[in-house]
């Protein structure tokens, strides 16, 4: 799950590196601040978006039977769904870079809280983890997630 994670976190930097060095080559012309607040409010609304994800999933039957292996697809799940949410910010930075609304600091400063955001969003911390596990034992099951990422 962790090698998943980091693979997706790497070609997510390496396109935000390629979004900010190509369409952010030519300056601010007029510098559109507006563009980078807006963006990092979709950072903050992304975020808030996907962490109450973190303890809003759905609690596993008590006689599962096999609960390890369905709350690990369940995570599995959850962290593809947050990476596309997050992801979004990205992606209309790069939308905004291509058309020339905004230049390369203003990308710079919307991208640099993105990928933050999506690095703490979609990594399975101890807090993310353990989270997500009471959510799911909520009716008694052992999801297992605890021991799963202690190692």
């Amino acid at each position: 799950m962790k090698r998943f994670v980091a693979l997706q976190l790497g070609v997510t930097a390496v396109f935000a590196v390629l979004v900010v060095a190509v369409f952010g080559r030519d300056g601010d012309p007029g510098a559109r601040w507006w563009a980078a607040l807006a963006l990092i409010a979709l950072v903050f609304a992304a975020t808030a978006l996907v962490s109450r994800w973190w303890s809003g999933a759905g609690s596993l039957p008590a006689d599962e039977p096999a609960p390890q292996g369905t709350a690990m697809r369940r995570l599995s799940s959850h962290i593809a769904r947050a990476f596309l949410v997050l992801e979004v910010p990205l992606v209309v930075s790069a939308v905004l870079g291509l058309s020339g609304l905004i230049g390369g600091l203003v990308l710079l400063v919307a991208v640099v809280p993105a990928l933050a955001a999506l690095t703490f969003g979609t990594w399975p911390t101890r807090r993310n983890v353990d989270r997500f596990a009471t959510a799911l034992e909520r009716d008694g099951a052992d999801s297992g997630l605890r021991e799963a990422f202690a190692r």
